[in-house]
């Protein structure tokens, strides 16, 4: 075995919120959608597709002690706080917030077309920390882009305060790709568009991934391990050492 399933969440199965504005697919427990069995993975407790209507969005409200991270998939997203920031995050850029203490902030979209995001929650490591905010741009259009890497933290393009790596892969058409060389023993799987399959030289263990669907396994055997795409792909991967 290269690959332990510890958790399966295809997209049809993600908890949904609908507002006049908002379209959300949850895939663990969020708002008036609770299920025990998917509060989380690990640390991660909050992965939400959001697509947000033209001139609408997330009015002011609060966090604290939590690690907060927004990927912009289309569209634009304003974000402003308490903390006095104010930007934009443009389509393949990152925001990372650091509620820490307390912070308040809202999120619109205030353009003339949809957006779509993904937000996700972590838990931090430490809590009541100063809290803080940053961006960044994924230059690279294609292949492994590293978001932050808790291993070599002086020379991440952000910070977050928890041991968890991020990766946004965006591959065209592939044969036995291998997954980045740095990932931990637990990961966390989340495709954006298209279709993946993870293959294992041992019989019936290979795995089929499609757009919305999220994995979570244990890694056994690394160098066991390759994924194939007939069509491009895009999936965030989250990698960390223990549950």
């Amino acid at each position: 075995m290269s690959l332990k399933i510890i958790k399966l969440r295809k997209s049809h199965e993600r908890f949904s919120s609908h507002r006049e504005w908002l379209n959300s697919m949850h895939s663990f427990s969020f708002a008036e959608h609770k299920d025990p069995e998917w509060d989380n993975f690990g640390k991660i407790r909050v992965i939400n597709e959001d697509i947000i209507s033209p001139k609408a969005g997330f009015n002011t409200h609060s966090h604290a002690n939590m690690e907060i991270i927004t990927v912009v998939i289309k569209g634009v997203i304003t974000h402003r706080d308490s903390l006095n920031n104010l930007g934009k995050i443009h389509k393949d850029e990152v925001q990372v917030m650091s509620a820490g203490t307390g912070i308040s902030h809202s999120e619109k979209n205030e353009e003339n077309e949809t957006c779509k995001l993904f937000q996700i929650w972590i838990y931090p490591q430490k809590e009541n920390i100063k809290p803080r905010y940053d961006q960044i741009s994924l230059n690279e259009k294609s292949w492994d882009n590293l978001i932050f890497d808790y291993k070599n933290g002086q020379n991440n393009k952000l910070f977050i305060n928890q041991n968890i790596s991020l990766w946004r892969c965006k591959y065209k058409p592939i044969k036995e790709k291998k997954l980045p060389l740095k990932i931990d023993k637990y990961n966390w799987i989340q495709v954006i568009e298209g279709n993946l399959l993870l293959k294992s030289k041992y019989p019936n263990s290979n795995i089929s991934l499609s757009s919305g669907d999220g994995l979570g396994f244990e890694v056994i055997d690394y160098d066991d391990i390759v994924l194939d795409t007939k069509k491009e792909l895009d999936f965030l991967l989250f990698s960390m050492p223990s549950l």
